[in-house]
């Protein structure tokens, strides 16, 4: 078949290239392919209909992107890219509004669920994962019930059961009714449906029987679906005390997808735990989880702890009748107060209950506000002043104001919180009115998210904040802060014990020390839009090597497979032509929990993974600051001040540069070419010591002082070789 391309199409159809281009993005042109980054029409191709122009049926059976975007739980964004992908097919368009049939979605909702559209599922933040899986780490390892939800969910599989959040509920008050037999030691016949005897009338929970009720919302309904599928209601559940069996079986069969979709993260009982073990209740304490969930941090709570004192809350409605029977099944107190003290309501508009001595839990991530929400959260919550609204954030505001004089707000949060300028306003809150009493790292907490996250103790005291007596849990050890450290919103970085910190403090008084921010340009890697389209793995007379991240190491560019034809105007994203074709620049590896950087000189190109600046301060040399923003001191700073896995424009700014003579700085350029040059790792680390030595001198460090940094930077890979 002969080909044209996209300017002989633009011809021929008396259209613009752009317009052209857009076309085949969106697969509206048949037969067209992209080879190499440049789009190939067949020559034979019509002009497609002006879709702009197209008429979308009155009917409702049409949905718009963003209400695609909804149904998926995926971004606007994601779903733009995804039909430039092909990935997604409109079915009309107008005014450049793609809209899909409700067969469409429910035809794609399908194969998602059923792991037959593969398409979707390989990005890397999925909101949509489809399936019922056993989430058995919210449960602790001794857990013996974890078998038994097995079976029941290899038997809902295996017969491709549908599930909804009628017939979870129904399951779930079919385990309710065996805990409260076992627990109560109710002598029942063996092999007896426990669910529907209670549907008929013939098995009473004492004191308990409208809770189970609750989960009913159609007793016929229930009664078919027992009668349909017997094998799941032969489930023998063993009653255990401090055990989330419940809510085990509502966030396993519950589509994952949903759960992220409203921000909602259980959390682990082993996490729970932890964070009750650092609390010093006392018994009439008054207690609340404001998104108590299924009730699982209430139920750690120690036994000495009154019901009365107890209370929770979440607008999940399933959650809260789970919560509600997993107290029951704790304290033994009547329906009556548990349904008092366990509420629905939503807490940031609605809930009013105040001076409590410790607010817990773990406050939705991420949740998806209406715009009616946003406006009116924005006149409450000072949280809010930013381009996005965190629920986390205003979840923490709220809690503040809630607590009594003295009170603790203890929750599991991502360690974003502390260091993401987005949330610099609730740091600026709890600057002026807490204290951190508790901090834990705890790395990824929860299956299958790549979030690093915290447990945060603070305690209301109506103060700025004080940092003596802080205590802090790195994740590899444990110390106490008893030293009165400078604080400011920008970031709250405490994974420095005291003698860490007067080392930081030090370098940060440095005499006669710039900075790059004003003197230096900063631009991102190329962003094609589609690598796979775009780059090659076979060098050719038309296209140049381009790197990735991975491609860099310290002082020096490793060789890389991938080449690319430079197109400007095609890619997604792209910075000045100028910036790559610098006669010196350095590279950096963007997602990386360590500073990388290597030095080009032969205008090498580079993707959004690998980034660029390009020093501009007077008198000083490009390489000498290679030399400083390579060496274990930049790290030191990176680690204890950002404890970022993102090297941002910010943190490369806030690094001092020593200024100092043209000898000294020749002198350690003379080490740093020999890096540049590339050595095997055993040469690059003897080389790299003695290069740091002569850094650590122009920061006026002694011995202990670099033994110090050593020890916190030391044993990582610094990516030398």
């Amino acid at each position: 078949m002969d080909y044209i391309s996209v300017k002989e199409a633009a011809n021929k159809f008396e259209l613009s290239e752009r317009r052209v281009q857009k076309l085949c993005e969106t697969n509206r042109i048949k037969g067209c392919n992209m080879v190499s980054g440049v789009w190939l029409i067949p020559n034979d191709a019509t002009k497609p209909s002006d879709e702009r122009l197209s008429d979308i049926p009155e009917s409702q059976n049409c949905l718009s992107l963003k209400e695609l975007c909804a149904e998926l739980s995926i971004s606007i964004s994601t779903g733009r890219n995804w039909i430039k992908l092909g990935k997604l097919l409109p079915e009309y368009t107008e005014k450049k509004t793609p809209y899909f049939s409700k067969e469409y979605i429910a035809k794609l909702r399908k194969e998602l669920q059923s792991g037959k559209n593969k398409a979707l599922k390989s990005r890397r933040n999925k909101k949509f994962v489809s399936g019922n899986s056993l989430y058995n780490s919210y449960v602790s390892d001794q857990c013996q019930n974890i078998p038994i939800l097995q079976k029941l969910l290899t038997l809902i599989s295996d017969n491709e059961i549908e599930l909804n959040t009628s017939t979870i509920q129904f399951l779930i008050a079919d385990c309710a009714l065996h805990l409260f037999s076992d627990k109560l030691g109710l002598n029942l016949p063996e092999n007896k449906k426990l669910l529907l005897q209670f549907l008929n009338h013939e098995l009473f929970i004492e004191g308990y029987n409208e809770l189970i009720n609750d989960l009913i919302d159609n007793t016929s309904e229930a009664i078919k679906f027992c009668q349909k599928y017997p094998l799941l209601f032969d489930m023998q559940y063993i009653y255990e005390a401090n055990e989330d069996i419940l809510g085990l079986i509502y966030i396993s069969c519950k589509n994952i997808g949903n759960r992220k979709a409203t921000g909602s993260y259980y959390t682990s009982t082993k996490v729970v735990k932890k964070l009750i073990s650092k609390l010093d209740f006392k018994s009439k304490d008054r207690i609340l989880d404001p998104c108590c969930g299924t009730g699982n941090f209430l139920l750690q709570l120690p036994n000495t702890i009154s019901f009365n004192s107890i209370y929770g809350n979440d607008i999940d409605v399933v959650s809260v009748k789970i919560t509600r029977l997993n107290m029951a099944l704790k304290f033994n107190e009547p329906s009556s107060s548990i349904c008092e003290h366990i509420t629905e309501l939503n807490y940031l508009t609605e809930y009013s209950n105040r001076d409590f001595q410790y607010i817990i839990g773990n406050p939705p991530w991420g949740y998806e506000f209406s715009d009616d929400e946003k406006s009116q959260l924005k006149k409450i919550f000072k949280s809010t002043s930013g381009k996005n609204i965190e629920s986390y954030d205003i979840f923490i505001e709220q809690a503040i104001k809630q607590l009594a004089n003295n009170g603790h707000l203890a929750f599991v949060l991502p360690e974003a919180l502390l260091n993401v300028k987005a949330h610099t306003n609730i740091r600026e809150i709890i600057l002026q009115s807490c204290s951190i009493k508790n901090l834990d790292y705890l790395g990824n907490a929860f299956d299958g998210v790549q979030c690093p996250c915290i447990i945060l103790d603070l305690q209301c005291t109506h103060s700025p904040l004080s940092t003596l007596g802080m205590v802090v849990n790195n994740g590899n050890e444990e110390y106490t802060i008893n030293t009165e450290r400078e604080v400011t919103s920008n970031y709250f970085s405490f994974i420095t014990s005291d003698e860490e910190y007067n080392v930081l403090k030090k370098i940060r008084n440095t005499k006669h020390a710039t900075f790059l921010l004003g003197n230096a340009d900063f631009a991102l890697g190329i962003v094609t839009g589609n690598n796979k389209d775009y780059i090659s793995g076979t060098e050719t007379s038309s296209n140049e090597m381009i790197l990735k991240g991975a491609d860099i190491s310290k002082y020096h560019i490793n060789q890389t497979d991938n080449y690319i034809i430079f197109k400007p105007e095609s890619f997604q994203q792209i910075a000045p032509t100028e910036m790559y074709r610098a006669p010196e620049k350095l590279l950096y590896r963007f997602i990386s929990n360590q500073l990388v950087f290597a030095y080009d000189d032969k205008q090498t190109l580079s993707l959004n993974s690998c980034n660029i600046v390009i020093p501009k301060i007077p008198g000083t040399k490009i390489k000498y600051i290679l030399a400083i923003l390579n060496s274990r001191i930049a790290q030191f700073i990176y680690k204890k001040e950002f404890n970022s896995v993102k090297v941002l424009r910010s943190h490369i700014e806030s690094i001092p540069i020593p200024s100092v003579s043209e000898a000294i700085q020749d002198k350690i350029i003379e080490i740093t070419d020999i890096l540049i040059s590339g050595l095997d790792i055993k040469e690059a680390e003897t080389v790299y010591d003695k290069l740091d030595r002569l850094v650590a001198e122009v920061f006026n460090l002694n011995d202990s002082e670099i033994e110090i940094i050593k020890k916190a930077v030391d044993g990582e890979n610094k990516f030398l070789a």
